[in-house]
């Protein structure tokens, strides 16, 4: 069942200026809520005499008083629309529009490519900086996807205009809340089959450390050679290239640091890449190197959520290694792994 949009409001979507200008975040305070934590705000919204101290309540009232945004990301969208129960479908997606306020998180390839991207301009002084946070989040469906082109048949060309026109459309906050119900509603929307989740699992594996024997989670040596390495495979590719298009020989990028950094520091340029090696490590370390989907997506999450958001909620095991390895402190990320610490949080800013 998919619902039509009304042409009216495409072109309302399209005429619209507010689905022209990037996200402006600087009076924003930015949640990032793991698929658990949306769960948790559904059924509090759906419990029996919920009143103004549950979680549903407060997160609504934080958005209205005090500016808080909880972003959605791809990863949210794919476990929702996997859900069985049609009902928390169409109305988790209805919360996630009102909470997030129509504000995504890009995915982390794009993030780790953005990343490079910013090293290499920040180390030639005569390139322009770049700034990661206003990428990391943006408007709408367009915006979680990242990169995209139209693709026409026959080598037909897409007419002037057309992509510009139709990245409005997916920025508009009310078509992308009538997109998310049709994608609840879709019988071809069934989530994820245990094909693609292997196949999945097996992209994750090409992109970190193989290791022969076990990992020891407490080992300073054992996380710098694997994050050493799996810097080598998932972003040495993307900085070769782009010193060779500006005449620049990546060694001489990766070997000659400035600013005289330590090796944690070297990796920390990289905050989107740095938490997902450290998570991946942890991962590995505790899994004895086969982690398994659910390991994977909330890895990819929180990669670029722990350390571009102000707020993360996630569940117990990574919430306890974004402790452990410093990360919330690093990159000034109010860490919480239950719900009820979260309420705590809201409670306090809204008395």
């Amino acid at each position: 069942m998919d619902e039509e949009i009304p042409k009216e409001l495409i072109d309302d979507a399209v005429a619209s200026p507010n689905n022209e200008a990037v996200a402006d975040l600087s009076d924003k305070t930015v949640i990032y809520f793991d698929q658990k934590a949306w769960g948790a705000t559904w059924e509090a919204a759906n419990s029996v005499g919920a009143d103004a101290t549950t979680l549903d309540t407060l997160a609504k009232r934080s958005a209205d008083e005090l500016n808080f945004v909880y972003p959605f990301s791809i990863e949210n969208l794919v476990e929702t629309t996997s859900a069985s129960d049609l009902e928390f479908k169409t109305e988790l997606f209805d919360i996630m529009m009102d909470l997030s306020g129509n504000l995504s998180i890009r995915n982390y390839f794009d993030v780790f490519d953005h990343e490079v991207r910013r090293y290499i301009c920040k180390w030639h002084e005569l390139l322009p900086e770049l700034d990661t946070q206003s990428f990391v989040f943006g408007e709408g469906l367009v915006h979680v996807g990242g990169d995209w082109k139209i693709k026409t048949e026959g080598g037909m060309e897409v007419p002037e205009g057309l992509e510009e026109e139709f990245e409005k459309v997916l920025r508009d906050e009310e078509i992308n809340r009538r997109l998310l119900q049709s994608r609840a509603l879709s019988e071809e929307a069934p989530g994820v089959p245990n094909e693609e989740k292997k196949e999945y699992e097996e992209r994750y594996r090409e992109n970190v450390q193989e290791t022969e024997g076990e990992l020891d989670l407490d080992s300073d040596e054992d996380r710098s050679l694997y994050l050493a390495d799996v810097f080598g495979e998932r972003m040495m590719p993307d900085l070769r290239q782009y010193a060779f298009e500006l005449g620049l020989h990546p060694a001489e990028i990766v070997a000659t640091d400035p600013y005289q950094r330590s090796f944690e520091a070297f990796f920390q340029q990289f905050p989107a890449f740095y938490t997902y090696a450290t998570l991946c490590f942890a991962a590995d370390a505790r899994r004895n190197n086969s982690p398994d989907f659910n390991d994977v997506f909330d890895i990819s999450q929180l990669a670029v959520a722990a350390p571009y958001a102000d707020v993360v909620v996630t569940e117990q095991f990574f919430g306890g290694m974004l402790y452990k390895f410093n990360i919330g402190e690093t990159f000034d990320t109010e860490v919480f792994t239950d719900t009820e610490q979260f309420i705590a949080f809201l409670q306090e800013r809204l008395d």
